[in-house]
């Protein structure tokens, strides 16, 4: 394994086409709960249904005597962050702190961390400053025009509100301003200090105004805003990473000859694009999809938080490339760059289109990392719903637990349903003919519209049983020479296969009717990479999870 090359990025701090509502004629999906973040923009998902469809409408503390109660300690100032916190310029109560930092921002034209810097407030400067204001009221205009601190007195120290949430915030933590002895407190700092403190307000502002997104859909979505894997805490996701960390995943992506020579297609046969420009690989596992674009020309920047980078790193050298590729270990939202590129390249679906969500990180680096006149590669991707009959797998999976072994395992067949399987289905299965459910233009598109809600109609092709629905999903490079490739039963198959939504019972058809219905699908709130799916046809009303 060679040194580690890295590219020239640091680390950084860091929407919905129908929202589906209670009147919506569908099972309710599970409300797992828990406190949704940001991601409110909304934009442009193109749902497809029958012909009258029309287009449907986010710390560590050492303690040498007591871990445990430590631990305790800090949830509870965790959980008091979190808590519902009232804006020091008006009655507004906000869900968190961040958020009732965002409000400052957009209602008051009041920075807080940026009015913190100015006066290199340690944590009790920071109290005293929140009750100060609590206890004179004075506006964010006469506050900016201060020039000399007016909250030094003691009696600022005592809370105006009990409980105050914004007094239990590490403003420290959030600054990372140090103290500086033996100056006075107005004398500006040096040029490198400045600049390092102007980096932290500006990124603190761009999340302050996507909390401010959120806060804003609150007011207009009852169904909340969807928490994107961006806003997953890297502990929270470590699992995931590590799932690529092994090589049999790769090994079976590889070996998927239609996503990979797909990939290979569209970079070589638009290798005149490519040649000259900086393109940015996420996600890029072993870095073959870098080495593609490497080879017509371009200049790549390959970033991965799986281990199997290190790998990627001696391949790349291995390849005598290591001058043309350039890797980063580490997440996407994590990570700055000195450039933006002119493409943007990963192979980023997961099982019905949408598992896994790392479609959200895509979007991300579009919105951020992307250049004028840039494109993503793939550009476009369509989900489909197609009805099956496989009776001989439908006893294996479902059937099974009527009889097992003499006894009685029936209970089991509910919980065995729920479960969406991922197989591959053989075309002389499929029963009806193919919809199509939602049509992402990647560059349009924002996380709240992975949530959907779609009306389909299938004409049946045959008589007989209709023992559940098949997603699948279609890939596009929008390019001089075009490249697509389907996941779908008529397709050859790949590594995604195709996702069935078992019926409870199956469902006697006839030849030219139409099964008509409505599926929605959404993420779970806490287990962010899962989907929720819900499917109401013929009175039943189902619901799935795929996990």
């Amino acid at each position: 394994m060679f040194p580690y090359t890295c590219c020239s990025c640091s680390p950084s701090s860091k929407d919905k086409v129908h929202a589906m509502s209670d009147s919506d004629d569908m099972p309710s999906l599970e409300d797992d709960g828990g406190e949704v973040q940001p991601a409110a923009r909304t934009a442009g998902v193109r749902k497809v249904a029958h012909a009258d469809t029309s287009r449907p409408e986010r710390i560590e503390c050492e303690d040498d005597t007591s871990d445990s109660d430590n631990e305790e300690d800090w949830q509870e100032m965790e959980e008091a962050i979190s808590g519902k916190t009232i804006c020091l310029f008006c009655d507004n109560v906000l869900p968190s702190v961040q958020l009732a930092f965002a409000h400052m921002i957009d209602a008051h034209g009041f920075d807080c961390v940026a009015f913190v810097c100015r006066f290199n407030l340690d944590q009790i400067g920071y109290i005293k400053l929140v009750n100060y204001i609590r206890q004179k009221r004075p506006s964010p205009e006469i506050l900016f025009t201060e020039e000399n601190v007016k909250w030094e007195s003691s009696d600022y120290v005592k809370p105006v509100i009990n409980d105050d949430a914004l007094l239990m915030f590490d403003v420290e933590e959030l600054t990372k301003i140090e103290e500086q002895p033996d100056h006075d407190q107005r004398t500006l700092y040096n040029e490198a200090t400045y600049d390092e403190l102007r980096e932290i307000i500006v990124k603190q502002r761009e999340v302050m105004q996507r909390m401010l997104q959120a806060v804003q859909a609150v007011s207009k979505n009852d169904n909340g805003i969807i928490k994107t894997v961006g806003d997953m805490r890297p502990e929270e996701d470590e699992g995931y990473f590590n799932s690529y960390a092994h090589f049999d995943i790769h090994h079976e992506m590889l070996t998927d000859r239609i996503r990979t020579e797909s990939y290979r297609d569209a970079i070589m046969k638009n290798s005149n694009l490519l040649n000259g420009k900086r393109v940015l690989d996420l996600g890029c596992g072993t870095a073959i999809l870098s080495m593609f674009c490497a080879k017509t020309g371009a200049m790549v920047t390959g970033v991965d938080m799986s281990d199997v980078i290190y790998q990627a790193m001696d391949i790349v050298k291995e390849n005598e490339l290591e001058n043309t590729i350039k890797l980063c270990k580490g997440r996407l939202e994590d990570l700055d760059f000195e450039h933006k590129f002119d493409f943007i390249i990963s192979e980023w679906m997961g099982y019905f289109l949408l598992f896994e969500g790392m479609l959200d990180s895509v979007l991300y680096a579009r919105d951020k990392h992307l250049a004028n006149g840039g494109l993503l590669l793939p550009s476009r991707c369509t989900l489909h719903l197609v009805g099956m009959e496989d009776m001989d797998t439908y006893e294996k999976i479902i059937s099974f637990w009527n009889d097992v072994y003499g006894f009685k395992m029936s209970c089991m067949q509910k919980e065995v349903v729920k479960e969406a399987s991922t197989d591959i289905v053989k075309q002389q299965h499929i029963i009806t003919s193919a919809v199509q459910i939602a049509d992402f233009d990647l560059m349009k598109i924002t996380p709240n519209d992975t949530e959907f809600t779609s009306k389909f109609s299938l004409t049946v092709k045959r008589d007989g049983k209709l023992t559940g629905f098949v997603g699948y999903f279609d890939t596009y490079f929008d390019m001089p020479s075009p490249v697509f490739f389907s996941t779908g039963p008529q397709a050859k198959p790949t590594h995604w296969k195709q996702t069935i939504f078992y019926l409870p019972s199956p469902y006697i058809i006839k030849k030219g009717e139409c099964v008509e219905g409505t599926i929605c699908v959404r993420r779970k709130r806490k287990e962010i990479r899962s989907l929720d799916v819900g499917i109401s046809f013929a009175d039943q009303k189902l619901k799935y999870l795929v996990e």
